[in-house]
């Protein structure tokens, strides 16, 4: 799973930065504290470019997290509180 993952027209436009980024960051320092610096700094930089879609970007960005096998499954956000999220939540999650 840690295979470099191509980015497809299906890709929310705005991550497409984002992705190249958290790439080259897993690429530099996997799994360790200066990925996981670089990855929030990404976050923040996608929220507050998009801060009608934070929650969305999260997610995204997440779920690319999980593609590269940063983690073996990305914890999502919701609307509703964590522990009203069903495990089937997770199956609904698109990169």
């Amino acid at each position: 799973m840690n295979a470099r993952i191509r980015r497809t027209a299906a890709m929310d436009p705005a991550l497409v930065t984002a992705w190249e980024q958290l790439q080259v960051h897993y690429d530099t320092y996997q799994n360790s504290a200066p990925f996981w610096t670089a990855y929030q700094a990404i976050q923040d930089a996608l929220t507050l470019a998009h801060p009608e879609r934070r929650i969305d970007v999260c997610n995204q960005l997440a779920t690319l997290a999980e593609q590269l096998g940063v983690v073996d499954r990305a914890q999502l956000l919701g609307e509703r509180c964590a522990e009203h999220v069903s495990e089937d939540r997770y199956a609904e999650s698109t990169p």
